[in-house]
């Protein structure tokens, strides 16, 4: 790379929580000496070479979380009504949308007191909330900052994959806004500590605290005997409640001490299918490593993974649907430098769009390189497929 140029001119190097999840999942079954096929939006197939493990994933989560799961989780009404029924403790809440009832919205607050919570009534949980809202003025504007479309917003993600919108967009002054029918939460902010429950089939396998909530960096890990009271109880209820997904993360708050044990029980305030293991990363890489390698023998039904010792792997890599082979592979060995993995072209076929490499380098490095290819591309070249073979 010419020491004038940067990273950036060849890829966008960053690694967010949109594609945290199934980066650690990638590099976790690169590390245990497994195979994989990653197609565009983080799906991901994961094999032995002998074929005798074998799984998908997308966006981290094993194929064992249902369709019909993620949606009960992406649609606010639904979770909550689940959850609810289940007699969960959630947090008091209405829905309004964008075009039709705002100033609805704006009387709810005014008759049901503040602090409140404003967030999406569709999409991936724990995304765009806006927290301590003390007042008409701030609610009007947590509610403005939701007419901006989704990938528009900054630190949003695109993961969602349970629900389409398929609505036509809205207009203002010119821009482009959601739908008029857009719909948004208006949710009472429970106060008290804010802790992260990550639920793997019923069982919790990690607990962080999150002053300020969970994408506020201040999270640190706590142990059992810290757990809020009866958390393996609640895990487990919130699981039942919600069938069909295999991962969870259940934000909950506990309330400040008070002398009726009830109120002090924790409340429920998110539920994700998503592991959003971008939190634990922030915390310590290896507990998100440990964490992913967990949900990897989930998925793939194995007591124990492959043990994988070396520090670096050497995997061949085969990209299709490419559409200029030549500058992609040239592409490919800048890229290559930024994660410091070693490239070595093998073949190119213009004809099928498609480029053979040889790849050395450490698996998380390596894993970060092909899933950012996948999702952004290269230099403006994006391939619609790439298995790496061991």
């Amino acid at each position: 790379m010419n020491p004038q140029t940067t990273a950036a001119d060849f890829v966008d190097q960053s690694i967010g929580r949109g594609l945290r999840d199934g980066v650690e999942i990638h590099r976790a079954a690169l590390a245990a000496g497994l195979s994989t096929r990653l197609y565009p939006r983080q799906v991901l197939e994961v094999y032995s070479s002998d074929e005798s493990l074998a799984t998908a994933f997308t966006h981290g989560l094993p194929q064992a979380s249902t369709l019909s799961g993620v949606t009960f989780t992406q649609d606010l009404r639904m979770g909550r009504g689940l959850l609810e029924k289940a007699g969960i403790r959630i947090p008091r809440g209405a829905t309004f949308s964008v075009g039709y009832s705002r100033k609805s919205a704006l009387r709810y607050g005014e008759k049901h007191g503040y602090p409140v919570v404003v967030k999406p009534a569709l999409g991936d949980s724990t995304i765009d909330v806006v927290r301590g809202i003390q007042n008409q003025d701030q609610l009007r504007g947590a509610i403005e900052t939701l007419l901006t479309p989704p990938e528009q917003r900054p630190d949003s993600t695109q993961a969602s994959y349970g629900i389409t919108e398929l609505r036509k967009a809205g207009m203002k002054k010119g821009k482009v806004t959601v739908p008029p029918g857009y719909r948004f939460y208006v949710q009472e902010e429970v106060e008290g500590d804010y802790v992260r429950l990550l639920v793997l089939d019923g069982e919790i396998i990690d607990v962080l605290s999150c002053p300020g909530g969970p994408w506020a960096r201040q999270a640190t890990p706590l142990d059992e005997d810290q757990w809020p009271q009866d958390a393996r109880a609640l895990a487990a209820e919130v699981s039942r409640a919600i069938p069909g997904v295999a991962v969870l993360s259940v934000d909950v708050v506990v309330p400040a001490a008070s002398s009726d044990a009830t109120d002090a029980a924790p409340v429920v305030v998110e539920v994700s299918e998503r592991p959003w293991l971008e939190v634990q990363h922030g915390v310590d890489p290896e507990r998100a490593h440990r964490l992913a390698g967990e949900l990897l023998r989930f998925g793939l039904g194995a007591d124990e993974l492959p043990e994988f010792s070396v520090p670096t792997i050497s995997p061949e890599a085969r990209f299709f649907g490419v559409v200029d082979t030549q500058q992609f592979t040239a592409a490919l060995g800048h890229v290559g430098s930024v994660w410091n993995v070693a490239v070595q072209p093998v073949d190119q076929d213009e004809t099928l769009g498609r480029v053979a490499a040889r790849l050395e380098g450490d698996p998380g490095q390596i894993a970060e390189m092909i899933e950012v290819i996948l999702d952004r591309g290269a230099q403006g070249q994006v391939a619609m497929r790439a298995d790496l073979d061991q």
